[in-house]
């Protein structure tokens, strides 16, 4: 791999090739003198009025001066480097342009590489990712205060240790896969196996909404796609019991780093012996197969494809897709996906009640059940997520139960109680958190409490577009309670681009459309065992999309569902 490659969006160092032991191996590298071409170019772009006032200074005194601010005080290097009069004399407009490079660089998103000649097993290379990280973050704080005291003249007051190095290092390794004929596309490309982060994480993305549906085709074009194996990386990961290969191109590598929080990482063990369930591409460069799907059924393999686009640049369609991808698989099985959210309540009087609260993206399950478990506090003694956007129903000894496929949350910040994402701000990465549609990844649970049988006491509908203030409302017939699931209506909410009341059959478009009919037979069994095994079936009014109760409606939802709890 390549010592450094820069885009005007993210940087990516190759610790191994690299030289970044000292401040001074950092500015004598072309590296630094890359970066800071780039931040010259665009500052003259831009007609900048302090590139203005330097127009004429060359890029090598640029670099010569900061060479020697790092070491020597800035009136001896102004005696003694006459090359360098011009600049120096402009000492207000320098020091300004150096806090503005420094600037520049923090607004990068920085990733660091390094390989490991061992496969996943205890690798010793491990704790150097860490290390690593922590250095070069110091070195590049000592570098920055270095030159500007100097420059300045003068002693910093206050020092703020910025997150000023990589957001995140990541730790790969080299494993052939058990691949069949056709797959040798992806063999020999980097596995990523620890990932270390400097949180906060804050990453920009080109989109920030998903719109569409993934499509099935009937070939598979992996054979075909020109990969370019230097440029992608992959993600071992467990969905609900399946494994997937998540193979990203270095352009949407940021988005990757999400996936650390989103789904739990494979083993080596997990790994070694084993091909996928499930491989998706993210980035490739031909369009044609954009938002495509593909089963393999000789491997018994599902295939997903996403284009290296603008639009694509959205945590969305990393997610979806593979949450499609395990549904689709999950019908094979006979199991029933299920689109919505899962919490396991221990009351005070010890009862557990397992609750599942379906509905699409944007209709107020996530948000009904923080506010739950904020007004229960007095009643209720545990409560812990089993899933929180999508799970799956199986049956066993005669019992419904459900497993989760992710140990970790993908939600709006607005629709949080406020100030709770930077409660968390050492495990959260945020995602375009000053926009519309701001996002932020959590780990809310663990792998093996998604894995347990959790059986279903309660399963209800969110409304989120009806301006009734009843809370909550159970059926007594079978048949209308099936009708409102499989209607999956709701109101937009600007996750996706679609506009006002809208509906999605059984309010899942990842899985379920796909294979409607084979969902419809899973669909009217399913209902029919709950309704035998008397699971309470409602209907959960959040009000989420209704002008002026974005915050009251999912809080009423809830105090009515608490009653419901407990018997009030």
């Amino acid at each position: 791999m390549k010592k450094f490659h820069l885009t005007d969006t993210y940087a990516l160092i190759n610790f191994d090739a690299s030289l970044c032991d000292s401040e001074v191996s950092v500015l004598q590298s072309k590296s630094f003198a890359h970066v800071l071409s780039q931040f010259v170019d665009k500052l003259r772009r831009d007609k900048d009025v302090t590139m203005e006032s330097l127009k004429t200074v060359k890029l090598e005194h640029f670099l010569d001066a900061y060479k020697l601010l790092y070491v020597f005080p800035f009136n001896d290097i102004y005696k003694n480097n006459p090359s360098l009069h011009y600049l120096l004399k402009k000492r207000d407009e320098f020091y300004h342009f150096t806090e503005m490079f420094y600037d520049y660089w923090r607004s990068l998103q920085r990733f660091g590489l390094m390989a490991s000649s061992h496969l996943y097993t205890q690798s010793a290379k491990a704790p150097d990712v860490i290390t690593t990280i922590d250095h070069f973050n110091s070195l590049i704080l000592s570098l920055y205060r270095g030159v500007s005291t100097n420059l300045l003249g003068q002693q910093f007051h206050v020092y703020r240790q910025l997150p000023a190095g990589v957001n995140a290092n990541l730790l790969y390794v080299h494993h052939r896969v058990p691949y069949h004929a056709g797959y040798e596309n992806l063999q020999n490309i980097a596995f990523i196996s620890k990932i270390a982060t400097r949180p906060p994480f804050i990453a920009y993305t080109k989109s920030n909404t998903r719109s569409g549906l993934f499509q099935e085709i009937g070939e598979n074009p992996l054979s075909k796609l020109v990969i370019n194996k230097l440029h992608f990386f992959a993600f071992p990961i467990k969905i609900g019991p399946l494994l997937a290969y998540v193979y990203i191109h270095r352009d949407f590598l940021h988005e990757g780093i999400g996936l650390s929080n989103l789904f739990e990482f494979a083993s080596f063990d997990e790994i070694k012996d084993r091909k996928p369930d499930i491989v998706y591409l993210y980035g490739i460069s031909e369009t044609e197969y954009d938002c495509t799907y593909h089963h393999d059924q000789e491997n018994n393999i599902y295939l997903g494809f996403v284009s290296r686009l603008d639009k694509n640049d959205y945590f969305g369609y990393l997610k979806k897709m593979l949450l499609t991808l395990h549904n689709l698989a999950m019908i094979d099985q006979k199991k029933l996906p299920i689109h919505g959210a899962m919490v396991s309540i221990v009351l005070n009087n010890d009862e557990t009640k397992n609750i599942v609260v379906v509905g699409d993206s944007g209709a107020g399950k996530s948000e009904t059940l923080e506010a739950l478990r904020i007004i229960g506090k007095d009643y209720i003694k545990q409560m812990k997520i089993v899933f929180d956007d999508m799970g799956t129903f199986f049956k066993k000894d005669g019992h419904i139960y459900a497993h989760g496929t992710e140990i970790g949350a993908f939600v709006r910040l607005d629709d949080l109680e406020a100030g709770y994402a930077y409660q968390k701000i050492d495990r959260a990465i945020f995602l375009n958190p000053d926009q519309v549609n701001a996002r932020v990844v959590l780990p809310v649970t663990t792998y093996k409490f998604i894995m347990a049988d959790h059986r279903i006491d309660m399963l209800l509908y969110a409304n989120n577009y009806s301006e009734v203030d009843i809370g909550l409302r159970l059926f007594s017939n079978l048949e209308e309670a099936t009708d409102i699931f499989r209607g999956g209506q709701r109101k937009a909410k600007g996750t996706t681009s679609e506009v006002g009341l809208v509906s999605s059959y059984f309010a899942n478009p990842f899985g379920p459309v796909q294979r409607k009919e084979q969902t419809e037979v899973l669909l009217n069994s399913y209902f029919t065992s709950l309704y035998k095994e008397k699971v309470a079936i409602g209907e959960l009014f959040t009000r989420l999309a209704v002008p002026g109760y974005e915050m009251a409606g999912p809080q009423e939802a809830a105090t009515k569902l608490l009653k419901s709890l407990i018997g009030k």
